[in-house]
């Protein structure tokens, strides 16, 4: 999909001043004629929005249908993020997807209890020896396109959960974050959601890593 120009809007401060001062010295023909180009432009750029909204819903559709319980998912579009909120095999889950288009970043924020905050991302110099890791943080840590790991223990205040694209109840759970090239594919999808459960139920059930506190 690409990404769609918004170099028009530029256009607007210049050309309606310049409109103004053709039809005030009798150049009328050529001040309609950019009057013109700017409504051509206008329309295409919304039919350009709307195309690419209506490709990003049915995308989003049919990962629900292909993952989600029956019945349990819903698709949310905000101004920075389109977010799948659905459950699977009863437990809750959102796949957001932080952009327009679909090399945007891909977010799957699983809720669950997280007794305490953490936070890894890709290249940390100070990220802890793997032998000191859940072996499912240093699986998570090593797939393609890896971007972050967040536990978020307490829920997350609504205009923070607003700008980071975390729906749902907003916490605790977990966050995952990957750079890919088809974020919709249920197959790259599910292995994800698994690896994210099985950290789920491993940090229940011993000590959490300490780096990256938050």
């Amino acid at each position: 999909m690409k990404k769609t120009s918004s170099w028009f809007i530029l256009l607007f401060p210049i050309a309606i001043p310049a409109m103004i001062l053709l039809d005030y010295f009798g150049y009328r023909i050529i001040a309609l004629i950019i009057l013109i180009a700017l409504v051509l432009t206008f329309m295409h750029s919304v039919y350009s929005l709307v195309a690419k909204f209506r490709s990003l819903r049915g995308a989003f559709v049919n990962l629900a249908e292909t993952l989600c319980d029956a019945g349990s998912w819903s698709v949310r579009h905000y101004p920075y993020h389109h977010t799948l909120s659905g459950s699977i095999a009863g437990r809750r889950f959102h796949f957001s997807l932080l952009g327009h288009d679909e090399r945007a970043l891909r977010q799957i924020f699983l809720e669950c209890p997280v007794g305490k905050h953490f936070l890894m991302e890709a290249g940390d110099a100070d990220a802890q020896p793997e032998q000191d890791l859940p072996q499912e943080i240093s699986a998570i840590r090593q797939l393609p396109g890896f971007r972050s790991l967040r536990a978020v223990s307490r829920r997350v205040p609504f205009f923070s959960r607003f700008l980071s694209g975390l729906a749902g109840s907003g916490g605790p759970g977990l966050v995952l974050r990957k750079q890919v090239d088809d974020p919709f594919s249920p197959s790259a999808l599910k292995p994800d959601l698994e690896l994210l459960l099985r950290l789920a139920a491993s940090l229940n059930e011993g000590p959490l890593p300490g780096r990256g506190e938050r």
